[in-house]
């Protein structure tokens, strides 16, 4: 499976016009793409920033469905009011999701900058050390590891019940995330918190 992440960096005082104009147009559209498999739609409220991430079922249909989506996606990122960013495609490498993501849930998404070199060393740790030190903790709920084998660029999300799950669950990420961003090849890990406003996956995947 693919992912094409979209980043917004809105007004505030929009995003719930964004959210609305992504439920009753964008979903809808995205529905009628072929090799659609789900989409998620993250928002930081106080910021008026926020997070698109659909997936795909496989490389072909991500790429085919790019220029079908550029009006949508322009129109969109404008309802948060926000200026479309150049989206950007990735491997869904891991996908662990034990139970479902709902709105209502919180998310925290890691960003980083690694060597191509050590994708596979990184996707590894992340299956065999980061995931079962999360399942320990109160209130997760799932953890999806997103890659760009070209450049290193990885995306790593994780899943929590609510916002204060989320919060007592920082201390014990931080070293966590620090190992893996090591393993990765990379420096000064990009962190945001955000509140799941949509989640629709179509083809469900557990471990």
């Amino acid at each position: 499976m693919h992912a094409r992440v979209v980043r917004i960096n809105g007004s505030p005082d929009r995003i719930d016009e964004g959210i609305a104009n992504f439920r009753t147009q964008a979903v809808p559209a995205l529905k009628q793409q072929e090799g659609y498999a789900g989409s998620r739609l993250f928002v930081n409220r106080g910021a008026g920033s926020g997070m698109v991430i659909t997936f795909w079922r496989d490389e072909q249909t991500l790429r085919a469905s790019e220029e079908a989506m550029r009006g949508l996606r322009s129109d969109g990122t404008a309802r948060f009011g926000a200026e479309m960013q150049t989206p950007e495609n990735y491997e869904a490498a891991v996908q662990h999701r034990p139970r479902p993501t709902e709105q209502g849930n919180w998310v925290r998404i890691t960003t980083v900058s690694g060597d191509p070199a050590k994708v596979d060393e990184g996707i590894r740790h992340f299956e065999s050390q980061v995931i079962p030190s999360f399942d320990r903790m109160r209130g997760f709920r799932a953890a999806v590891l997103l890659v760009d084998r070209a450049t290193g660029a990885a995306v790593a999300g994780t899943v929590w019940d609510s916002q204060r799950d989320l919060d007592d669950s920082a201390r014990e990420a931080t070293p966590i995330r620090a190992t893996a961003t090591k393993v990765m090849g990379a420096t000064s890990p990009q962190v945001e918190n955000f509140e799941v406003e949509f989640a629709e996956l179509l083809a469900p995947v557990g471990s």
